[in-house]
This record gives C-alpha cells, sequence and structure tokens, in this order.
C-alpha cells in the first residue's frame, strides 16, 4: 500500500486481508458444489459462533436475563447448545434420522463430534456419494436452525416436514450436478429419482 503503480482489486485484497493456514475441515464447508448460504452456515456450526442459549448465558451485558428458565423450542426438554440441536435434540434426531440414509451416513451417531469426524474424513472427496452427504448435513443443521428461530414467531412445522424440505433442497441441487457413470452413481440416481440425463463423463464426481 501507499506505492504508485496499476490498482489491481486483487492486490488491494491481497494487502487487507489476514492470510492464514486452510484449516482441516475446509473442504467440508468450502466446496464448488455447496449451496453458498449453508456452507456460511456450516462455517458458523463448525467454530461455534451460533447464538445458542449455553452461548448467550456467558455474555455479562445481558443484566438480569435468566437463562436457566430457557429451553430449547424445538423440544423443550432441556437448555439448548450445538450439541444439542445438531441432533441430540428428539426432534432434531427425528429429522437426522429421516435424512441421514440418503447421506450414506447410517452408521454415524447422532452426534455433531461423530458427524463432523466423518466428514472430516472425506471432506476432499469428490466422490458422489461423499459430495451429497456433506450437501445433506449441511442442509440439515441449515433447516433446523432455521426451525428453531421461526417457531419463535411462525406456526410450528413437523419433523416429518422439515425432513421433504431437506431433501428436496439437495434434491434441487443435483439437478444441476454431473456425474461421471459408475454403478454406485447409477444407484444413487435411483434413490433420489434423479433423471439418467445427469449422467455422463466428468472428472469432478465418480
Amino acid at each position: 500500500m501507499g506505492k504508485d503503480g496499476d490498482y489491481s482489486a486483487t492486490i488491494l485484497w491481497d494487502d487487507v486481508r489476514s492470510v492464514q493456514n486452510e484449516v482441516p475441515w475446509a473442504g467440508l464447508v468450502w466446496f464448488s458444489r455447496s449451496i453458498p448460504r449453508q456452507s456460511f452456515f456450516m462455517w458458523l456450526l463448525v467454530n461455534k459462533k451460533l447464538k445458542t442459549q449455553d452461548i448467550m448465558s456467558l455474555w455479562q451485558s445481558l443484566g438480569d436475563t435468566n437463562f436457566n428458565l430457557m429451553c430449547c423450542s424445538l423440544c423443550t426438554s432441556g437448555p439448548e447448545s450445538h450439541d444439542h440441536l445438531f441432533f441430540e435434540c428428539p426432534f432434531a434426531e427425528q429429522v437426522w434420522d429421516g435424512v441421514k440414509g440418503r447421506a450414506g451416513m447410517e452408521m454415524v451417531q447422532n452426534k455433531w463430534d461423530s458427524i463432523f469426524d466423518h466428514l472430516l474424513q472425506v471432506s476432499n472427496s469428490r466422490n458422489a456419494r461423499h459430495v451429497i452427504g456433506k450437501l445433506v448435513v449441511a442442509a440439515a443443521a441449515y433447516f433446523v436452525w432455521q426451525e428453531r428461530n421461526q417457531r419463535l414467531f411462525s406456526p410450528k412445522r413437523t419433523a416429518d416436514q422439515l425432513v421433504e424440505v431437506i431433501l428436496t433442497t439437495v434434491g434441487i441441487k443435483l439437478h444441476s450436478m454431473r456425474f461421471k457413470r459408475t454403478t454406485q452413481v447409477n444407484a444413487i440416481l435411483l434413490e433420489w429419482s434423479l433423471p439418467h440425463g445427469l449422467l455422463m463423463e466428468d472428472d469432478d464426481c465418480g
């Protein structure tokens, strides 16, 4: 900065940003086939930056607010936290149970640490099943959080309704993707009721 020369947005960006080493979970949050708003939400979730009750209870500026009297708006059975909402809450657990088969994660426990560890192992994989798994987890977490917020002002949706929203969202995204022709992909297209026109040679997913 401060030197004469041609203006470049790239040079300006390099001057003002703080460059750090890539974190090991970058591939499970930011990947080319992700849904941007859900990727940003996953970044918040992985960094535990969502304003859940356990986080807000640590804020000293809230005066006399008694968070011991508050409870999860989805199940009303106890205080909420990141781990509770994703997906140990009885309501969120129903949602996750309804979609995890489509993510190829039937054997993964309904605990965020277990889900995160599984995704971390496949974070940079371009395998179709792994890409879909990342999409399903992001959509499930995003819509569970959305439902948690909307219940303050809007009618409740059932777990089955949320499952349908999640699967429809991921299904629409899959319609814009292309996959290599493999036995696994044939099974995925059938499982998601996708047209076989999505089958074509492509190095990104196999």
